[in-house]
């Protein structure tokens, strides 16, 4: 039977009924349940065909058509997955059609579909993601990228995707799951909002601790050039510490044997090479980072190994404008006390040579704090006595009473 003789069929019958031609009441009720039977199947077909919009193609129009007329077909499963889910199933090409994800989930909000929180189901779960993390999932396809990071785009101007979504969505770690290499996603998200790169985690770790332990280099590359790119001032994600007080560079094998400070708790990681050489890359053709600040004054039980693959950075000034003696001297005693060579190796035009930002001279720097060494104080101050002489004359220009002059009458 086609359409039209369906639709013939149902005039007769309302035709016949409303002008009390048939009095049949139990012929009334037997076609009512027919229909009844028919509207379920229709809704059905429907709903089957919502997992098809990839292959059909219907306008965004006719898709609120069909779900203001049966709202069910929006919670039709296919195995486990909604419509909204089927739509980014990158794993299946002939039905994948992320671009109608936007008009799914508004009309989903606008039927309160799963209720206010799932965001027109945008954020409920199918058997291992939702939605909106489907979005965010690395995939090797060109295309496939440039496709979900428009519905990101769009989905951001509906207010159905929020910055806080970064975090509470874990969306970096879905980016870079699988490290396909390509990240244009990735990119906007931490541009958006560059701090969710200190503060996402995955199992209570820091996203570049648990890539390094679990063998995503491109991962890992990605994270550190964006460190390096949005946090450049904190010696970008090296030393983020998770809860426990470990920090990302805790992770870093430093040595040929791959050894970490957590190799009985990770023992499958990166190797030594393939961690400094990305940093090496990363940092090494515009020699303009002054890696070994950070280094010399946070992790100084690595500085031997930094200083042979970064001897450049040894005469750069940090943001601070500070030398690199300038900085371990500025960090405290605790920090001076763990390179005794650059300490010895002081000049005396660095002996000298007062702080840009607290404008203390070295021997003051070592004096002060809750580990002060004043034994280094005193040597600094054996070494050149005249800086007190010069702080005296500068003291007694700034607190020299000026004369009283005198008023002619």
């Amino acid at each position: 039977m086609d359409i039209s003789t369906f639709k013939s069929n149902l005039d007769f019958i309302k035709s016949l009924y409303s002008n009390k031609e048939w009095k049949d009441e139990d012929c009334k009720m037997e076609i009512l349940r027919v229909l009844e039977f028919a509207n379920e199947n229709i809704e059905q077909a429907f709903g089957r065909s919502m997992h098809r919009l990839g292959k059909h193609k219907p306008t965004f129009e006719a898709v609120e058509k069909v779900v203001n007329q049966f709202p069910s077909t929006l919670t039709f499963k296919s195995f486990s997955s909604y419509p909204i889910h089927t739509a980014v199933r990158f794993e299946f090409p002939e039905t994948v059609a992320p671009e109608y994800v936007p008009v799914l989930a508004k009309e989903g909000l606008k039927h309160n579909v799963g209720g206010r929180k799932a965001r027109g189901l945008l954020l409920k779960m199918d058997s291992s993601m939702n939605a909106l993390q489907m979005l965010c999932h690395d995939n090797e396809s060109v295309e496939t990228q440039k496709s979900s990071l428009t519905v990101l785009k769009e989905l951001r101007k509906m207010g159905l995707f929020v910055k806080k979504d970064i975090i509470e969505q874990d969306l970096l770690y879905h980016n870079l799951r699988e490290s396909a290499g390509r990240h244009d996603i990735f990119d906007y998200l931490v541009d958006w909002d560059p701090d969710v790169l200190l503060k996402s985690r995955y199992y209570n770790k820091i996203l570049i601790q648990w890539k390094l332990t679990t063998r995503r280099p491109s991962a890992v590359r990605k994270l550190l050039e964006a460190g390096f790119k949005y946090h450049p001032n904190i010696g970008g994600l090296l030393f983020i510490k998770d809860e426990k007080g470990t920090a990302a560079l805790d992770f870093f094998p430093v040595d040929d044997k791959g050894t970490t400070a957590l190799d009985s708790v990770f023992p499958h990681k990166l190797e030594a090479n393939d961690c400094m050489d990305m940093l090496y890359d990363i940092l090494t053709p515009a020699k303009d980072y002054p890696i070994l600040h950070h280094i010399f004054t946070k992790a100084p039980k690595h500085k031997d190994l930094f200083i042979k693959k970064f001897p450049w950075a040894a005469s750069l000034k940090d943001h601070n404008g500070r030398s690199l003696q300038q900085a371990i001297l500025a960090a405290g005693p605790e920090v001076m006390n763990e390179n005794d060579l650059l300490f010895a190796m002081l000049t005396d035009d660095q002996i000298q040579e007062k702080d840009p930002v607290t404008t203390l001279f070295p021997f003051a720097a070592m004096a002060v704090g809750d580990h002060a060494n004043l034994e280094k104080c005193y040597y600094l101050l054996r070494r050149y006595p005249s800086v007190l002489d010069n702080r005296s004359r500068a003291n007694s220009r700034v607190h020299r009473p000026r004369k009283k002059q005198k008023v002619s009458k």
